[in-house]
């Protein structure tokens, strides 16, 4: 078992999308997949296909005010494109394990983890 100290976003992004260990200051012990880490809160059990679904339906209805014929261009058009890289995917390693293991996402204040460890 490894330690990750201090718990910031540096020492934490090698680990994104692996179990993890964490022991509260109140003692309460949780084990997730470490999805990020995200201006003071540690996020897990996140997917990676999640996140992109979410991006692309905000995209989608974003689009929607076009016309039919310019939209339908557009449609023929990104078929053929590859996928895009986007902010969101970029955190998670390809493949992302399945997080439901761990039960739903669910987010922690970085203040109050005693300790965040991985498995060696």
């Amino acid at each position: 078992m490894r330690p990750i100290h201090p718990i910031n976003e540096e020492q934490c992004r090698p680990y994104y999308g692996q179990p993890v260990f964490i022991l509260l200051k109140d003692s309460t012990e949780l084990v997730g997949t470490l999805s990020r880490l995200d201006k003071g809160k540690l996020y897990l059990n996140e997917t990676a296909a999640g996140i992109q679904t979410n991006a692309s339906t905000t995209a989608k209805s974003r689009r929607s005010g076009a016309s039919s014929s310019l939209g339908k261009a557009r449609t023929q058009t990104k078929k053929s494109d590859k996928p895009r890289t986007t902010a969101a995917s970029e955190a998670f390693p390809v493949p992302y394990p399945d997080s439901e293991l761990f039960g739903s996402p669910f987010e922690l204040d970085v203040a109050s983890v005693g300790a965040l460890i991985v498995p060696d």
